[in-house]
């Protein structure tokens, strides 16, 4: 990732106030968490890996 920043990289309030979102304040800490999440599943499909880690629902080509 030359020259990109993650958005892990970016603060939650940072990323939120450039949405234009304002949930209420006992709803940060779910909504905090559930970002998170999605951050590291997205980090997981973006990484490089070995063929054999690849997503289930990719296509598999079988040997001729």
């Amino acid at each position: 990732m030359i020259g990109e920043t993650a958005m892990t990289d970016i603060k939650f309030e940072s990323r939120l106030k450039a949405t234009g979102l304002r949930p209420k304040p006992d709803d940060l800490p779910m909504l905090e968490a559930l970002v998170k999440d999605l951050d590291r599943a997205a980090a997981m499909l973006r990484g490089p890996r070995p063929y054999a880690e690849e997503p289930l629902n990719a296509f598999r080509l079988k040997p001729a």
